[in-house]
């Protein structure tokens, strides 16, 4: 599968807040920079629950659907990569979330998979702490 393809599906799975298709994408150990905190699970079960309490989360903030570009892709090697995608979150009764996400990515068993990522910019809880007002 191409890592275009591979962002597709694993989109369509964000989009319905789909814990078991989500996390179907990713592998362990997984990391992940939040904030500039770095975090790493060890274990699929725990990573599995972070997911589902981070869905939950969006679900509240009236989450609709995502959508993405994948704006690059950087090969290493015949089983790694690194891709960076622009997310834009629709939402109910709500601003628009617009982000980036880095993702670092391997392949299982022939198979991509996300063992880490990076978000870098605009993170969906620090929008919703600014005022309609202020984003207008």
């Amino acid at each position: 599968m191409s890592l275009e393809a591979f962002f597709k599906h694993y989109r369509d799975s964000y989009s319905q807040l789909d814990c078991p298709g989500v996390t179907a994408h990713f592998t362990v150990p997984f990391t992940a920079i939040h904030h500039g905190d770095l975090a790493c699970w060890t274990d699929m079960d725990s990573l599995v629950d972070t997911t589902e309490a981070l869905l939950a989360w969006y679900r509240g903030q009236g989450f609709q659907n995502a959508s993405h570009v994948l704006e690059s892709v950087q090969p290493m090697g015949a089983g790694a990569a690194s891709a960076v995608v622009a997310w834009t979150v629709k939402r109910d009764n709500a601003p628009d979330w617009r982000y980036h996400t880095g993702y670092h990515l391997k392949q299982v068993q022939g198979h991509w998979k996300i063992y880490g990522i990076v978000q870098y910019d605009t993170a969906p809880e620090q929008q919703t702490l600014i005022p309609v007002a202020a984003q207008a």
